[in-house]
């Protein structure tokens, strides 16, 4: 599954990672689809389980438009709270997808509106990417709360903010020590 795999971000050793999400192909996907219809836009999306370049994934395709004030969809995975580890540094994702920047939106218990989170863009490429995402690479957006890491409770990966064809997957999501 790592043969050419690509990776972002820095040096992390295989057994530093904890997998909280491993995509197969005989099981359904934890991740859901949420877009701007909830407040009136028009992008439209779906998920699918999938296979690219022999890896099982789930991958979120659709297009994301700017009319009535929209403008993004995203695949959102929830994370129960006894996953959280107090020594955990950061985050990694494995994505794939036409190139283009998505980005990561990480939710916390501290956060009481839905366009509030701890956010990140991510370059994604038609090939295999390992995100490593040290927590301290996490920006506030719409809030003046500090990253609790202990709370998170959601990591999205969401295309926004401009009106393309998304195709993006995900085969792997977990922790770092």
């Amino acid at each position: 599954m790592n043969e050419n795999l690509k990776t972002q971000g820095p040096a992390v050793r295989e057994e530093q990672l904890v997998d909280v999400y491993l995509a197969r192909l005989d099981a359904p996907s934890p991740w859901a689809v949420i877009s701007d219809q909830v407040m009136g836009g028009v992008s439209s999306a779906e998920l699918r389980q999938s296979e690219r370049h022999g890896s099982p994934c789930t991958c979120l395709t659709g297009r994301t438009s700017l009319d009535n004030n929209g403008g993004f969809v995203q695949m959102k995975f929830e994370v129960e709270p006894d996953c959280m580890r107090k020594d955990y540094r950061g985050l990694f994702i494995e994505l794939c997808g036409a190139a283009h920047d998505y980005n990561l939106h990480v939710k916390t218990n501290q956060l009481a509106r839905p366009w509030q989170s701890f956010r990140c863009t991510l370059p994604v490429e038609p090939e295999w990417t390992r995100f490593i995402v040290p927590y301290e690479q996490l920006r506030a957006h719409r809030t003046d709360a500090e990253l609790q890491p202990a709370g998170i409770r959601s990591v999205a990966v969401v295309a926004i903010g401009t009106a393309f064809d998304v195709d993006v997957c995900v085969r792997r999501f977990g922790f770092f020590l």
